[in-house]
């Protein structure tokens, strides 16, 4: 689901969203493709298998570490529409 070919490593913030909604998700995504920003989408099955305590079914996105500030903003403002 990544906007680019990306090699995972370089995506070192691993967010836990407030979203649990598959169209906010997709807004999201293409809030970041637009301040073209790599990401990785980690969707709510894999995020429950690898985090322990996501009774939510939140998403969780991997982004580089020097953009996670910036990403954090991105995604609170999904999170405000909702």
């Amino acid at each position: 689901m990544s906007h680019r070919q990306t090699n995972e490593a370089d995506l070192g913030a691993l967010i836990r969203t407030g979203i649990n909604n598959p169209i906010a998700i997709g807004l999201a995504e293409s809030l970041l493709r637009e301040a073209g920003i790599p990401f990785l989408v980690v969707d709510r099955n894999v995020a429950a298998r690898q985090e322990s305590g996501n009774f939510l079914n939140w998403w969780s996105v991997r982004v580089p570490t020097e953009r996670e500030a910036e990403v954090r903003e991105i995604l609170q403002s999904v999170e405000e529409t909702k």
